[in-house]
């Protein structure tokens, strides 16, 4: 590819969505609004697959430094100014921290300190994942957002921000995602990092009210990691004459890396982060979607993938981020148990999965970073999917417990099958989830520890993905279901991302040899201290046939359709037996039997003729596991862990 041509699709996908974005706010139509979203949505797909398809490539931006560094000033200030105006004085405090570092870089550039300038942007195959999930994942969500958004503006408080103001941040944020992944330059790498916090304070808080104070806690939660990044910069360049992630490798500096990873643990929510991302659940679901689930999320993760490879000399570092990595993973499947709010399950989820991530790229061995690939890419898939089912439920139904969706399947029978894909693709095979986990426990198994963590995190998992399951499933004999009808946009993108969990999971292991596999040795390619076992291992973990899986399930459903469904007729359905006769019920419930006056529970007659009414309950186990000292003791441990991380890297 000429370089002319990547500069084009550079700008494309980072200048496009702003300029779109802009469109969308100044819009005083709704269906150019709408218009102008498809469009950029569609622009960027191409963009992202072109871009992916072509060779690597480097870029150099003419007076680099100088926008560069007007940009980081520009977005501190804007943060420093949303500081005053809400009365917020911790981040006012890491703003101007922030601020004085910037400046402190300004005047050693000013007073002979000599700096060594690569190249800004550059596309490479881990780059390139993360495109490709930010440029098409993200516009999928972006049209479901037209429709979710429509009526949710309908019911929002008055307090809410416009729909133009909604749609200018959702919308823009796709390109400072694609800048962020693409920056070599560690400047604008922190543009593009703070770029993205401003984002997702504004989207959390645009209902106003009560989301303003979880936007609070997002915007300071993210500005700590923030400012542990530029102080990780600014040792780069004091101690080792560079700002670029090509440098910090090259210069193996630890500090400036662990502070590196600090920063990406606030972004992805890890222990004892997670609080940001649990209270940014408030906010409308496609914001939940694509940032706090496919793609912003991600970038802590990135991070991490993006400056560990370097640094497997410093055992001891990189075995303390495994285990934040670990403990996350298991602590927030244990908290996801005790949940009957789907959002805060998923949120839960993908704290967990992010956990994963970050232990696998830790023990930075081929088969556990090509496990740590494969989580990042099908988790986005999947849990966008999610998200957003559990988003036209919630509109459909006026709830989001769980409990209270007993009977959807017959109510809402598209969006509920969407929604069992989507669940099915996080536990069962051959989907790449559950592929992704089993390389990371084959990974850590010289780690008894990290392992034991790992097998109780994964079991947890399986735990909770099926009570949720079997509730939306409960639902008495229907000889048809109903007829659901939705928005065009919210059903293209919900049935766009159930085919590509269908398909990614078909070619799972295609996409692992494919894409995943290649990457990872490219990664490994230099290091001597991988021995042939484990290559082995990893060779092996790509042999699986996931398609002769994928047949029999087929063959599996198809003849319960024929041999079972087909047979079965209304006269054979009978009540349960409940400890007397069976009563008409004067109670709704949504997890019974329907007849024409609507969904009610069972009820039948107890002594003196009294109606009794009987629902079921999933088990979440609040009276063994308290959700609120689990957190206090889980981020006590991570805080130790953190402390003993920074000890650590000072040492060496």
């Amino acid at each position: 590819m000429e370089i002319m041509n990547f500069n084009v699709l550079l700008a494309v996908l980072i200048i496009v969505p702003v300029v779109f974005g802009v469109v969308a706010y100044l819009s005083p139509w709704d269906k150019l609004r709408s218009l102008s979203i498809v469009f950029c949505s569609v622009i960027v797909a191409a963009a992202g697959i072109m871009i992916t398809i072509a060779p690597n490539d480097k870029f150099t931006l003419p007076g680099s430094e100088t926008i560069a560094t007007i940009l980081e000033v520009a977005i501190v200030c804007i943060i420093l100014y949303i500081a005053v105006k809400i009365k917020n004085w911790l981040i006012l405090l890491m703003s101007l921290a922030q601020l004085g570092m910037i400046v402190a870089e300004i005047i050693l550039a000013h007073t002979g300190h000599t700096v060594a300038h690569t190249y800004d942007f550059a596309t490479d195959p881990l780059t390139k994942i993360l495109i490709l999930i930010t440029s098409i994942i993200g516009p999928v969500i972006a049209i479901y957002a037209i429709g979710y958004m429509k009526n949710h503006q309908e019911h929002a408080p008055p307090s809410a921000a416009s729909l133009g103001q909604f749609f200018f941040f959702f919308i823009a944020f796709l390109g400072f995602m694609n800048g962020l992944v693409m920056a070599n330059n560690l400047k604008w790498f922190s543009f593009f990092w703070e770029a993205t916090t401003l984002c997702s304070y504004m989207l959390i808080g645009q209902d106003g009210g009560e989301s303003k104070k979880n936007a609070e806690r997002a915007l300071l939660i993210n500005t700590f990691g923030g400012t542990a990044m530029i102080a990780g910069v600014l040792w780069l360049v004091v101690n080792n004459n560079t700002e670029s992630f090509e440098g910090l490798l090259l210069a193996k500096a630890v500090i400036p890396m662990v502070l590196l990873c600090v920063a990406a643990f606030t972004k992805s929510a890890l222990l004892p982060f997670q609080s940001w991302l649990l209270g940014a659940m408030i906010a409308p679901t496609p914001v939940s979607a694509l940032l706090h689930s496919a793609t912003m999320v991600k970038a802590g993760s990135y991070l991490v993938l993006r400056v560990t490879p370097g640094f497997h000399d410093s055992a001891k570092v990189m075995m303390v981020i495994t285990f934040i990595g670990a403990l996350t993973f298991a602590g927030a499947a244990l908290l996801a148990v005790t949940q009957s709010n789907a959002k805060r399950v998923l949120a839960y989820s993908t704290i967990s999965n992010l956990g994963l991530v970050v232990a696998c790229a830790g023990i930075n061995s081929p088969l556990a970073y090509a496990a740590a690939l494969a989580i990042i890419c099908f988790h986005a898939i999947s849990k966008g999917l999610l998200f957003l089912c559990v988003g036209r439920i919630e509109q459909k139904i006026g709830s989001r417990d769980i409990e209270d969706m007993g009977g959807i399947l017959y109510r809402m029978p598209v969006t509920t099958s969407v929604a069992l894909i989507g669940m099915m693709s996080m536990l069962l095979p051959p989907f790449g989830m559950l592929l992704s986990k089993w390389m990371a426990i084959e990974a850590t198994i010289r780690s008894p520890l990290i392992l034991v963590f790992i097998i109780l995190g994964s079991a947890l998992t399986v735990f909770f993905w099926s009570k949720w399951i079997g509730r939306i499933q409960t639902s008495s004999y229907h000889p048809n279901f109903n007829k659901e009808t939705m928005d065009p946009a919210m059903g293209f993108s919900l049935i766009t991302l159930a085919l590509g969990v269908l398909l990614t999971g078909v070619g799972s292991m295609w996409i692992f040899n494919k894409f995943f596999a290649p990457i990872t040795r490219e990664v490994f390619a230099s290091r001597t201290d991988i021995s042939d076992v484990l290559w082995n291992v990893f060779t092996a973990a790509g042999n699986f046939a996931a398609v002769t899986l994928f047949v029999a399930v087929g063959i599996a459903f198809l003849a319960y359709w024929l041999l079972v469904w087909r047979r079965f007729k209304e006269t054979d359905v009978r009540l349960p037996y409940l400890c007397g006769e069976n009563a008409e019920s004067t109670v709704y419930t949504t997890s019974a039997f329907h007849n024409s006056e609507g969904t009610r529970s069972y009820a039948f007659r107890s002594m003196g003729d009294k109606i009794e009414n009987s629902w079921s309950s999933t088990t979440y186990l609040k009276n063994f596991i308290c959700e609120k000292k689990a957190t206090i003791w889980l981020n006590l441990i991570a805080w130790v862990i953190i402390i003993i991380l920074l000890g650590e890297a000072h040492l060496l």
